[in-house]
């Protein structure tokens, strides 16, 4: 009778680990025959935040399979498999379900989709997403979910900027796409200098939004909207960009100007054949910060 009690205790214990254990171990594909790997490993590998392991995880569970995990909703399995696109071979025939997770009501996985999104696109061109045969509303609906979101008051600073970041690492894929100049009067000054950044090279209206923005009250706008033109006049070399409201040595010199932003600023001030900015780069030798005054010397001088 105690045996009986103590097997069918056993045999009750077993049933409810058995499922679970179940779904740790390898399983055969009904309709191909073909070993399907557990999804458990790619998710200690997010777990450890270890990118080779993911790849290799990745790799062997394939995209049809990661597909799935993504609108699993099992949380944690699918924020690994987002985790784990970025180092898929294969990864941007997995654009049209990242996207399907941009705007999940979960703030964590729409954040990390939109992430990715830019990840995905980040080193691609209309070439070669051609090449992976996505078709071109896929990466047009990419590019506009990435502009939505940063234009959605209702979402967190930190997902909004995610968003922007996304597409400052699309160039080559979102550039112009979509119009981001009224960002650049947002109300948040992290999304205005955000907006400034990411702005289209040349036209009418980027060089007068960027000449707007050089005068914003916020110092960190401003001084993007310096960067921003230096970079376009840097890359037209010799034609040269209408000038800014407020000129580049005055922006390098301002003390709230970013340190990163008043010395990518120096470049177009070494060019400049204008007296009163070589003055500038003199009292930036010799008042200077430490970074600027480095940056600022003579190239003759210069280990």
């Amino acid at each position: 009778m105690r045996m009986n009690a103590v097997g069918s205790a056993l045999a009750l214990s077993l049933l409810f680990i058995a499922p679970a254990s179940a779904a740790e171990r390898p399983a055969y594909n009904r309709r191909t025959g073909l070993l399907e790997v557990p999804l458990l490993g790619l998710r200690k590998a997010a777990e450890r935040g270890d990118r080779a392991e993911l790849g290799r995880w990745a790799a062997r569970i394939g995209v049809a399979r990661l597909s799935k995990a993504l609108a699993d909703p099992d949380r944690a399995l699918a924020l690994a498999a987002l985790d784990s696109v970025p180092y898929l071979p294969d990864r941007l025939l997995m654009l049209d379900s990242v996207l399907a997770l941009c705007d999940s009501a979960d703030a964590q996985l729409g954040e990390r989709a939109l992430r990715t999104v830019g990840a995905l696109l980040g080193d691609a061109d209309p070439d070669l997403l051609g090449v992976w045969e996505v078709p071109d509303e896929v990466g047009q609906r990419a590019c506009r979910v990435l502009a939505v979101a940063a234009d959605r008051k209702d979402r967190s600073i930190d997902v909004r900027l995610v968003a922007l970041q996304s597409l400052a690492d699309a160039p080559a894929v979102c550039a112009g796409r979509n119009d981001l100049l009224p960002l650049t009067n947002d109300s948040s000054p992290e999304i205005r200098r955000a907006a400034v950044l990411v702005l289209p090279p040349n036209g009418a209206r980027t060089l007068s939004a960027l000449r707007e923005a050089s005068k914003d009250a916020n110092p960190a706008v401003a001084a993007a909207a310096g960067v921003a033109l230096c970079r376009q006049q840097l890359a037209l070399r010799a034609k040269a960009v209408p000038p800014l409201a407020r000129p580049w040595r005055e922006l390098v010199l301002a003390p709230s100007t970013p340190a990163e932003d008043a010395a990518e600023m120096l470049s177009c001030l070494v060019d400049s054949t204008d007296p009163t900015d070589a003055k500038a780069m003199e009292e930036l030798r010799s008042k200077g910060s430490p970074l600027l005054r480095d940056l600022a010397k003579p190239a003759a001088s210069r280990p």
